[in-house]
């Protein structure tokens, strides 16, 4: 896994503030006796970000530290949280989010800005300077040290990247999670006030049109003049955005919802104004003059909901702002309309490919992409991306996307976006087959500092979650990312497995078994060898998908069947449930299914009724095979 970091990034990282210590001579280990200090007066974040401090500190120490505020007077070490006359510099001003840390032979000072800039800061000290990791929700390393240090002449001024940052797989659903890796989005993590609260969608998070505003089941059978024209007909799973109707009764809908749901104290809240999921954009007269005005269908799309914000805007809610898509039929920005600024445009990366980087000159999908990022930034403020970092068609299979993700999310922070939404697994809990936690804590840091040290990263995590094994899990994903793609192949998320890793050699597949074997050889804690197995999934899944190894069929048919019957039941014991993204994805039973067909049809998609007649032969011709095997092996 090569870093793709330029002369030009390198002077981008010296140029903006990024966390990284600096160490003086003469560090001494923290007193036993120190404590921690909060302002008398201190908000409830801050209080809840010295808690926290206070928690893993008395972990680490195997002490209790004290929490006293800031009109005490002591003599003891002190590790300052937030506003505390400590404090020297005033972050009020600053983005939410922002912190400083500083240290001196008397103590630390944490301080930060709006709703999360203590917490982040807390969790960052920790990190840096205590060695704690939150690798997995329930893979938290905290380290005892008795004797830990802080280096004295720490002077950390951070900034976030984005203001809006969200992935969606199991861990990041946890709260402790999500505030040690940065993750503020709203849709699948609930925090609370004293948490600093999330980035949040009001009513819905995208397709509301028919769904959530102007909703077909309403208002189609009396008034289809509201919704889509398509060829001659209206359908009722788009609106219609040049009728003054649909206008109004949006207008009216947004404002019931704000009444209910607005939260004045919140950084921002968004309204999500977003396209059903489908291509049925209307082809009335009306609608028709303004896209072809405009050279897309974007011209109808951002026309209504400027006038939507500008009605909202009417009653006074300063802190939202109105969401909505540049996906598919959208993407393509305007050539006249522009965006208000309270308007947010989410760019979808959906028909991209994820084995080049986003920049790839030789990569057409992607430089059409790019032609599309770089318009947007040029008339909207606010643009949010909506990428994807998971194989819907195929996801217990390898996606072996990691040699893209810290270059596409610095591309996305170059080109001005401000929020960020990584699309991974987001039915992981009953499909945990492959890396998905994994890009979910490699996105989470990326997202907090697109120019980290990736490495590094990567191999904490492997560390951390694989224990021994994960050196051996390190070399096979180097070599699962330089087969990811070729200069005429692509890797997309909806791709088929057998199209899923170029030009592997029978060496490259040895070498990937030998390193998973030492990985299961390796000294191990039980919880590590699930991890492996877990993992390890996704290549049997691959080979089956691809007929090599202990899958291939140049061998007696008994052995692969008995291959295929082991994966099935793995993949039940290990409960993976689900292989895809959709109805009746779930994992069959049916032995037909899974010993004589692709492994993609092993789901009872596939399931027909006949096969309630067929299975039992099937099956006694399996044990049949394995009788003769067996008597000549």
């Amino acid at each position: 896994m090569k870093k793709v970091i330029s002369i030009v990034l390198a002077l981008i990282i010296a140029a903006v503030s990024i966390p990284f210590a600096v160490f003086a001579e003469g560090d001494d280990s923290v007193p036993d006796d120190s404590v921690i200090v909060v302002s008398q007066n201190a908000s409830q974040t801050d209080r809840y970000a010295a808690e926290r401090l206070k928690y893993y500190l008395d972990k680490i120490l195997g002490t209790e530290i004290e929490i006293v505020t800031d009109e005490t007077e002591t003599d003891a070490y002190e590790f300052s949280v937030g506003a505390t006359n400590r404090a020297e510099k005033n972050l009020s001003y600053s983005a939410d989010g922002s912190y400083t840390i500083t240290s001196d032979q008397n103590g630390v000072v944490i301080n930060g800005s709006g709703n999360k800039g203590t917490i982040n800061g807390v969790y960052a000290f920790l990190e840096k300077y205590c060695g704690c990791h939150w690798y997995e929700a329930e893979v938290i390393i905290v380290p005892e040290n008795k004797n830990l240090t802080v280096p004295d002449g720490i002077d950390i001024s951070y900034k976030p990247f984005f203001e809006y940052t969200e992935t969606d797989t199991a861990s990041s659903r946890d709260p402790e999670f999500s505030l040690a890796n940065g993750l503020n989005g709203g849709v699948y993590r609930s925090l609370t006030a004293e948490q600093g609260s999330t980035v949040g969608y009001l009513g819905a998070f995208c397709h509301t049109f028919t769904t959530f505003f102007c909703k077909s089941e309403t208002y189609f059978a009396d008034h289809p003049e509201y919704f889509a024209l398509r060829n001659g007909f209206r359908v009722p799973d788009q609106l219609c955005l040049t009728n003054a109707d649909v206008k109004d009764i949006v207008t009216t809908e947004v404002l019931e919802l704000l009444e209910k749901e607005h939260n004045p104290d919140a950084d921002i809240q968004i309204v999500s104004l977003t396209q059903h999921d489908n291509f049925n954009f209307c082809q009335c007269n009306n609608c028709k003059a303004v896209d072809d005005e405009n050279g897309s269908q974007s011209g109808t799309m951002i026309s209504f909901v400027n006038e939507i914000a500008r009605r909202v805007k009417e009653y006074g809610y300063d802190n939202v702002v109105f969401d909505t898509f540049a996906y598919q039929y959208t993407r393509k920005a305007p050539s006249v309309v522009r965006t208000r600024e309270d308007v947010v445009v989410r760019l979808c990366s959906i028909e991209c490919c994820f084995g080049h980087t986003l920049d790839d000159p030789d990569c057409p999908e992607n430089v059409d992409f790019m032609a599309d990022l770089k318009e947007w930034g040029g008339i909207c403020n606010r643009v949010y991306i909506w990428d994807y970092v998971n194989n819907y068609r195929e996801t217990a299979c390898i996606f072996p996307n990691f040699g893209v993700m810290q270059r596409n999310v610095q591309i996305f922070y170059e080109n001005n976006a401000r929020g960020l939404y990584e699309e991974g697994n987001y039915y992981i809990a009953d499909c945990d087959a492959e890396f998905g936690e994994m890009r979910t804590y490699l996105l989470s840091k990326l997202m907090q500092n697109p120019y980290l040290d990736y490495e590094a990263e990567i191999k904490g995590y492997l560390d951390g979650v694989y224990g021994e094994g994960g050196k051996y899990i390190g070399e096979f994903i180097d070599i699962i990312t330089e087969h990811a793609v070729t200069e005429t192949d692509h890797l997309f998320i909806y791709q088929s497995s057998a199209a899923t890793l170029y030009r592997m050699t029978k060496d490259d597949i040895e070498k990937c078994d030998e390193l998973w074997e030492k990985a299961k050889s390796a000294d191990v804690t039980d919880a590590q060898m699930q991890q492996i197995l877990s993992s390890e999934l996704s290549w049997r899944y691959w080979k089956c998908a691809n007929k090599k190894s202990e899958f291939s069929r140049l061998q007696f048919p008994y052995v692969y069947m008995n291959a295929a019957e082991k994966l099935h039941d793995d993949f039940k014991e290990m409960g993976i449930r689900v292989f895809s993204e959709g109805a009746r994805s779930e994992l069959s039973d049916c032995e037909l299914l899974y010993l004589y067909r692709d492994i993609h049809k092993w789901t009872k998609l596939y399931e027909e009724w006949f096969w309630d007649i067929l299975n039992p032969v099937a099956v006694a011709l399996y044990n049949f095979l394995g009788k003769i095997y067996n008597l000549f092996s």
